[in-house]
């Protein structure tokens, strides 16, 4: 009988220290959920959103989430955009060394990176996928295209305005690429003018998303009204549908055009093959893509869908680094080809578990995006 009693004094002491438990959680605001509690934090994943739970997504969480993303993503390239044009007119006026313009280079593109995955709002609309990545360039366009600008007058080759009268393949980052590592072509002061283009570009881009009345605004008011998003779940699959669509940029153009076959590899297929940055953009993007789903998504995701998908993001960024050559090179190597491949199915694993985890749990699937019909 003492047992008996101890047992259920001991359940009601026990109970009552998880309902001021769970009163104490209340008693701190949800920003993402308002009026649902908030729970502990994840000891796998240390995230700091609640799971779930209540079988509810909130669609208009996510586009809080992914916007804050897409502002510091977007801002870093108008940021890094800015500097790279400051240090080209350093380095022609002679006060900025060769070594500090590639640096500048190699950050502004590892910033483009990411966004290379959004082919949709501002950069749909002002063709800025071509203007700042004309690639792939399977007839040398941005060659020729620089051919043409080299012939101009210094003072005009110095002129970001004049580069936007250009063809495309003069204005972007493969054009700076050849202008800074192909010897054959002078950096100045053609550099000047496409870094000062690219600059403009990237703070037009910014501007397109987060000025007054831009396209975050826009998916911010998602609604039936809504000229885009007559819900806010559309924004939320444009999203989703954008990271697909990276994941198979990666796979299939990234790696496989350089890749080919083992008889037949073609190296300078490979992006940026001249600086050897392939698989530091290969980097950037993937990391772009798992901030968008970790910081983004994962507040409404539970946390074992959030930890799969943590650990399927770190694999496949361990195969990244697990190749020891540049991919130009190692797509010829036949060990390190392996490794290559080894990515690409890991890369393509990832997309899969995407579909098989992320989308579900979402409520969405991908929809069109500018996979559709390469």
């Amino acid at each position: 009988m003492l047992h008996s009693l101890a047992c259920v004094l001991g359940f009601a002491a026990l109970s009552v220290a998880t309902l001021n438990s769970e009163a104490t959680a209340q008693t701190a605001p949800n920003v993402d959920a308002p009026g649902v509690p908030l729970e502990t934090h994840s000891a796998e994943t240390g995230l700091p959103y609640f799971p779930p739970g209540s079988g509810t997504i909130s669609h208009e969480a996510i586009t809080r989430r992914v916007l804050e993303v897409f502002e510091g993503q977007f801002g870093a390239f108008r940021d890094r955009s800015a500097k790279l044009h400051d240090v080209a007119v350093a380095h022609c006026a002679g006060t900025a060394d060769e070594a500090a313009l590639e640096a500048a280079f190699v950050d502004t593109w590892m910033a483009w990176a990411p966004l290379d995955s959004y082919q949709f709002g501002p950069i749909e609309q002002q063709g800025a996928a071509l203007t700042v990545n004309f690639w792939p360039d399977k007839k040398n366009f941005v060659g020729r295209a620089l051919l043409d600008l080299t012939k101009q007058s210094p003072e005009a080759q110095a002129d970001g305005a004049v580069v936007a009268t250009l063809s495309a393949g003069a204005q972007g980052l493969p054009a700076l690429e050849m202008l800074i590592y192909d010897d054959a072509v002078p950096a100045c002061p053609a550099v000047q003018g496409v870094s000062a283009n690219l600059a403009r570009l990237a703070d037009d881009i910014y501007q397109g998303w987060f000025a007054e009345n831009g396209w975050a605004d826009l998916a911010r008011a998602a609604g039936p009204d809504n000229p885009v998003y007559l819900a806010p779940s559309e924004f939320t699959k444009v999203v989703y549908t954008a990271l697909d669509f990276g994941l198979i940029r990666v796979a299939d153009v990234r790696l496989g055009r350089p890749l080919g076959t083992f008889e037949r590899p073609f190296p300078t297929r490979a992006e940026a093959w001249r600086s050897g940055l392939t698989a530091q953009i290969i980097l950037a993007q993937l990391e772009g893509i798992e901030e968008v789903v970790m910081s983004g998504f994962a507040g409404d995701l539970g946390d074992n869908t959030r930890s799969w998908m943590r650990t399927v993001f770190d694999q496949t960024e361990d195969r990244v680094a697990a190749i020891d050559a540049p991919i130009n090179e190692a797509v010829a190597d036949p060990m390190q080809r392996i490794r290559v491949e080894g990515l690409q199915s890991k890369v393509l694993y990832l997309q899969n578990q995407m579909a098989q985890d992320v989308g579900p749990n979402l409520g969405v699937e991908t929809g069109f995006s500018a996979a559709d019909g390469d």
